[in-house]
């Protein structure tokens, strides 16, 4: 852990991660954002808090700073599942179908056993993509209303 600060210890740097994910399952997504803002400047080489920053963005659709954040964490750990899941949920938003899709499948690949209940999110949302980008593709001006 590349912890920049020596007055706080990782069990420090985990409840205070821990503190940022309550905060955004209750909806206080702008506290969580300051708790991960914050985390990130004490270690910028942990993608965990960069997957949690971008949850944080897509909670309240701001897309372009969650998809720069969702970047960063699978720059920084290319198997993280979360940052993938959710990086294709921005692409989708964001109409990058096929972007999206490419996310979905490595998630599949990523876990071919089925065990992180993430993967059959990523099934189901990849099957969905794959099907507009298909329907968009026999009916094009259908895909641009």
């Amino acid at each position: 852990m590349a912890n920049s600060d020596p007055e706080v210890s990782p069990p420090d740097l985990l409840q205070y991660a821990m503190q940022g994910f309550q905060m955004y399952e209750q909806g206080r997504y702008d506290e969580a954002r300051v708790i991960f803002q914050e985390l990130l400047e004490l270690d910028p080489t942990e993608g965990y808090y960069r997957t949690a920053l971008g949850a944080t963005c897509l909670a309240v659709d701001e897309l372009d700073e969650s998809l720069e954040h969702f970047n960063e964490a699978i720059r920084l750990n290319d198997s993280d599942t979360a940052a993938l899941i959710n990086r294709g949920e921005v692409h989708l938003r964001l109409g990058n179908i096929l972007e999206a899709v490419h996310d979905f499948t490595r998630v599949v690949e990523l876990d071919p056993e089925n065990k992180d209940p993430l993967t059959e999110r990523a099934r189901v949302l990849a099957a969905a993509a794959r099907q507009s980008a298909e329907e968009a593709q026999r009916d094009p001006e259908a895909s641009q209303e």
